[in-house]
């Protein structure tokens, strides 16, 4: 026997839907049939069926379920069955009929002009039923690139963002730079970019400006070229990321502090292994650049340093706090040489090597929890395993569905070699809810790890399928593949077996987005993170449009409350108002840890932290995100200096700014043609949108030989066991 579905295509028919579906029912009805009973009544609607080769409609086969139950006594299951059968169907016809003003503002950005729910879910399904359906039941969508560019001609990339190659150190790489980033642009996608092979400002260069203004020069030019390169309905995004061992670092981490600087580019800093244990050992920190003319060593002490960084968070949030080390060691690639990740795309969530882009789409964990708010909640692991399999394909198909629209043709063969993707997760703050459980607690960690291991293995298995199918990627190497601690650590022994039998159709499978539009479009918490409040303004904004500010409450704690039957959000129990704004940063810091042990890219999330925050809490957060093996770290504190997208509300002076710290460098400068070394102590004081220095000459101590620093009006010995000092009187 067999059915035609509602696309055309004849399949066999299965049972147990019949089954699941009357099982559903049953629930609904609060009946106490097991599975095992819908079975066998599944199989005696069966029996009424004339076999002999006949295909039946799915209208056809629910007409025959929908007479037996109303034989029965169970009237109330046959109920749920028809209302069922009717709320698909008017679903079916009028998907998403109950997003709200703000959910639909949200869509225009991806609609066509005229374009209904049901032609725009038609539309990014790309003939697939599978994905037809996943996307009405909102259990997963595209990123936004690829909702806006599928069924659009023209140069529209479907990759939200890419790694461009890192300038090298002459006037025509950096303009190279420029150019690529710019043609990136007008094809939609964003852009990163690793500056720490620009010599450092001062430098000596052959030209007739003779020194060159530095790293920061380049990075205004990239920022600028963002600001001004149109898209559709958006503008390019950036990120711009420098090596904590560069020269310039000091003006890479303060240059935000003015927060009219680099406005088209979020930054962020290159961390290695090495600084992090001259932190904790309270070391000094080198930062080396040598060019043909000259060598520049730059040493400060690695906590000065840290504070700094975290000073700069504290007031504006930036720069990032990216882990290279943990970046470039924790995933399927991780064993190729030719494979360094140097700077990821503009939100973090993917670190890729130069000319990588990232091809996204995201399922909502909170469509797959039954009976919400109730104590018999679950989740449907088997139903979230089929989507995340769906979804593996689909993105696997977008990747050649528009395998020609990249601007660069360095982008066309690094996609054709690799074909990576980025499958990330949405709602998990309403996951909690839903299944009474507070975000953070031992029980959702519990949970949390469970989906995040099937995730990862099913991702990992739907490749292996694609690649039996139509071929592994071209630089697949199993023996490279194997070999990663990823490989080893997260999959299956049935995972391992089918990659060791079939390969892998992509190189990178798992990346958790910010999800920031399509999670508004779903209605559900952006990512993997708490909700930021459970109402808070957002900034919506285009390129040549007004900013636009509107008020927003989360949809799923306004359907706990309503639930519940209570009026306000204060009058729900504690599990259920845990926010970034109160949640406990252990248990915060080890959701994320989980989470990354079965992502191969990386995760996109913010640390939101109060207004009260000290810049010692920023410090704790870093050393944190290290010693749990994040690979970055973001934090952004309520009401700071540069307000974020998502704000509290209310008054937006900063009510606790930091006090301006100050750090001392050793500078040296040594001249390889004439041996010449200049050595000099700066002494740098932050400002409210710079700093100050004072360059002194570098001076030992005539007592013990190490330097002399100055304090207040005298200058000292750096060593605190000797006493020299002379004080200017």
């Amino acid at each position: 026997m067999q059915v035609r579905k509602r696309d055309g295509r004849v399949v066999d028919f299965e049972m147990t839907k019949i089954a699941k579906a009357i099982y559903g029912a049953n629930v609904d009805a609060q009946r106490n049939w097991e599975i095992e009973d819908c079975i066998r009544i599944a199989k005696d609607i069966i029996k009424t069926l004339p076999n002999g080769g006949m295909i039946y409609t799915i209208e056809e086969i629910q007409d025959v379920v929908e007479r037996h139950l109303l034989k029965t006594d169970e009237i109330e299951v046959f109920k749920n069955f028809t209302f069922h059968r009717e709320k698909q169907k008017q679903d079916r016809l009028y998907p998403w009929s109950s997003n709200d003003e703000r959910q639909d503002i949200v869509l225009e950005k991806y609609t066509k002009e005229g374009e209904t729910k049901a032609e725009f879910i038609k539309r990014i399904s790309i003939g697939n039923s599978n994905l037809a359906k996943i996307f009405r039941n909102k259990e997963g969508i595209w990123g936004g690139r690829n909702l806006y560019a599928i069924g659009r001609e023209g140069n529209i990339t479907g990759s939200n963002c890419y790694v461009a190659t890192a300038p090298e150190d002459s006037l025509q790489d950096i303009f190279r730079a420029d150019f690529e980033i710019a043609r990136t642009y007008s094809y939609g996608g964003g852009q990163g970019l690793n500056l720490s092979k620009l010599r450092p400002k001062g430098a000596r260069v052959n030209n007739s400006s003779s020194t060159t203004p530095g790293v920061m020069n380049a990075a205004d030019r990239y920022s600028y070229t963002t600001t001004t390169t149109q898209q559709d309905n958006r503008r390019g995004a950036l990120m711009l990321v420098l090596d904590i061992d560069h020269p310039d670092v000091i003006d890479f981490i303060t240059t935000k502090l003015d927060t009219k600087m680099l406005p088209g580019a979020n930054i962020s800093l290159g961390i290695t292994d090495k600084f992090m244990e001259a932190v904790v050992a309270d070391k000094d920190w080198e930062m080396k650049f040598e060019t043909r003319h000259e060598v520049i060593i730059k040493t400060v002490k690695a906590k000065d340093l840290m504070n700094l960084l975290a000073y700069a968070n504290h007031t504006v949030g930036d720069p990032g706090f990216l882990l290279m080390d943990k970046m470039n060691s924790w995933h399927l690639l991780s064993e190729y040489e030719e494979v360094v990740f140097t700077c990821t795309n503009p939100c973090g969530e993917q670190p890729l090597a130069e000319n990588g882009s990232c091809n996204l789409g995201s399922i909502n964990l909170n469509a797959f929890v039954k009976n919400p708010f109730t104590d018999v909640a679950t989740f449907d692991l088997q139903r979230f395993e089929d989507v995340t399999m769906e979804m593996i394909w689909g993105l696997d198909d977008l990747l050649d569905i528009f395998k020609d629209r990249h601007a660069l043709q360095q982008q066309i063969d690094h996609v054709q070699d690799w074909r990576e993707i980025g499958l990330g997760l949405m709602g998990l703050a309403d996951l909690a809810l839903s299944m009474k459980i507070a975000y953070g607690s031992d029980n959702f960690q519990n949970v949390l790890e469970e989906i995040m291991k099937s995730m990862a293995n099913s991702a990992a298995q739907a490749s292996a399928l694609r690649a039996k199918e139509r071929g592994v990627f071209p630089k697949y190497d199993f023996e490279k593949i194997a070999y990663s601690s990823f490989y080893q650590e997260v999959y299956s022994d049935e995972t391992k077996d089918m990659i060791k039998a079939f390969g892998l159709r992509n190189s990178r499978l798992l990346s958790i987005a910010p999800t920031g539009s399509i999670s508004n479009v779903l209605g559900v918490s952006g990512g993997v993170e708490p909700y930021f409040m459970l109402g808070y303004q957002r900034e919506i904004q285009s390129m040549f449009s007004e900013v636009m500010k509107i008020w927003v409450y989360e949809r799923t704690p306004l359907k706990l409350m309503k639930f519940m039957g209570v009026d306000n959000h204060t009058q729900l129990p504690d599990w259920a108002r845990v926010t970034s704004q109160n949640i406990d940063f252990e248990r915060r810091a080890n959701v994320q840890a989980i989470i990354q042990k079965y992502v191969d890219t990386a995760i996109s999330s913010t640390f939101n932290i109060p207004n009260n925050a000290d810049v010692s809490d920023v410090v704790n957060i870093y050393m944190t995100a290290w010693s749990k093996g994040f690979k970055g770290a973001t934090v952004f504190r309520d009401n700071c200096k540069k307000m974020g997208i998502l704000t509290a509300g209310g008054e937006l002076k900063d009510k606790n700014p930091a006090p301006f710290p100050s750090i001392e460098v050793q500078e040296i400068w040594a001249d390889k043609r004439t041996g010449i070394i200049n050595k000099t102590i700066n002494f740098i004081q932050i400002k409210e949108e710079s700093y100050s220095s004072e360059a002194v000459a570098y001076e030992l101590c005539p007592l013990c030989g190490e330097h002399l620093t100055k304090r207040g009006g005298c200058t000292q010995c750096s060593n605190d066991e000797c006493f020299y000092e002379k004080c200017a009187i």
